[in-house]
């Protein structure tokens, strides 16, 4: 269902590299938008075995459909096994909670930043 005055939208962000991909997730992300963030990180995992990741939330509605929603739970499953370091930036009051309540039961180094701090959870996760 789309919801008309939200924007869907992910953003691979500038300074992305091949070792630490930032991406600005905004409205409500459907399956063929998360698809883009899934091919961003894949192929970085082609070169590296590694990959560091900043994902910014700029006013998520969470999925816009349930193909977004399946392809975020493979990539927590899958692909996320992968990511070394992941800041997530925001003040979405659940982005802190899947960080602590998640964090011990993964091999991944993770670590919230309020919103406006991207600069702090870039420099964090990639330098």
């Amino acid at each position: 269902m789309i919801e008309y005055g939200v924007e869907n939208m992910i953003e691979i962000l500038p300074g992305s590299s091949e070792t630490c991909l930032a991406v600005r997730f905004s409205g409500r992300v459907n399956g063929q938008e998360y698809q883009q963030f899934i091919d961003a990180v894949d192929e970085r995992l082609l070169i590296q075995e590694k990959l560091d990741l900043v994902c910014e939330f700029v006013d998520f509605n969470f999925y816009g459909d349930f193909e977004s929603a399946k392809e975020d739970f493979k990539f927590g499953f899958g692909e996320y096994k992968r990511i070394r370091k992941a800041a997530f930036v925001g003040d979405q009051i659940w982005i802190e909670w899947f960080t602590r309540f998640f964090g011990p039961f993964t091999r991944t180094e993770e670590k919230h930043f309020p919103a406006g701090q991207f600069e702090a959870a870039f420099e964090w996760a990639c330098a």
